[in-house]
């Protein structure tokens, strides 16, 4: 399992509603439908940010939402990175909202649960 999170800030001229509306209602749609999306993806999970007085942002990080994508494998993420549909319509979809060049990544193969949650 590798799990692979994604940390976006919105295109200028978007607000952070906007972003949200497009990255939930276009954006997550487009996923599903990518041809046998079933044997690349075992889960996607968008986590919308908003900004909290109480808790307040550090300079430099301030992001609109992150994602948790979770492939079957290292093979897998790589085939869905390069397959057609991928390369054409999802990114020419993600270029209209999100401002790419502040995308960051983390890649994540090993977890450690420590506390399972229910039905684990």
């Amino acid at each position: 399992m590798v799990v692979l999170l994604g940390f976006y800030k919105r295109k200028a001229g978007l607000t952070h509603d906007q972003f949200s509306h497009l990255w939930f209602t276009r954006h997550a749609p487009l996923i599903k439908t990518i041809p046998g999306i079933e044997k690349y993806l075992v889960r996607y999970v968008q986590h919308h940010l908003s900004p909290d007085s109480q808790y307040p942002t550090p300079d430099g990080i301030a992001f609109d939402g992150f994602s948790e994508v979770w492939f079957t494998s290292v093979e897998a993420r790589d085939e869905l990175f390069s397959s057609p549909f991928f390369l054409k319509d999802v990114i020419d979809d993600e270029s209209k909202f999100i401002d790419m060049d502040a995308t960051r990544w983390i890649v994540m193969d090993e977890q450690k649960v420590i506390i399972p949650g229910p039905g684990a």
